[in-house]
């Protein structure tokens, strides 16, 4: 796969079950993971997305109990992002990028995506180095959620 002239690594489990999730908002989700990345890198460095399964505790609450969900990660090699940014990254209208370049909506907008499918988003990243994002998204619709609508999308 290509982002403007950028090869991307894919790292498919090819035995993922579907997940539960809206493929068109998911998709949105990986194209602004995708954006951030390719301005983040520079022709050396190299994009990977990487789907696996996973056991994850959607809540951050003690005794939650982990579930099945589908982990999709985005990874670059490329600048990273500064510690005091990483705690900021996700609030809406925040942006690193200069005047014009971003409106700080992208991350803002995925995260309650994410969210909304009763998932999560985890970020990891060194100056230099890279950043990792891990979304986690349930393989089942999470209980007590009325929409049906969404229920065996493939993301």
């Amino acid at each position: 796969a290509h982002l403007r002239d950028i090869e991307i690594e894919m790292d498919l489990d090819p035995g993922l079950p579907p997940a539960w999730a809206d493929a068109d908002q998911i998709t949105q989700v990986i194209m602004n993971m995708l954006v951030n990345a390719q301005h983040a890198i520079e022709e050396k460095d190299s994009i990977t997305v990487r789907s696996r399964r996973a056991q994850k505790a959607p809540s951050a609450e003690p005794g939650a109990q982990p579930v099945p969900m589908v982990e999709l990660s985005i990874i670059d090699t490329g600048c990273g992002i500064p510690e005091k940014n990483l705690k900021r990254i996700f609030d809406p209208f925040f942006t690193s990028k200069e005047v014009g370049k971003g409106t700080g909506l992208g991350l803002s907008v995925s995260h309650g995506i994410v969210s909304a499918h009763g998932g999560m988003i985890e970020v990891e990243s060194k100056v230099g180095e890279g950043t990792t994002f891990r979304i986690f998204l349930p393989l089942e619709r999470p209980p007590g959620d009325a929409q049906g609508k969404n229920s065996g999308s493939d993301a």
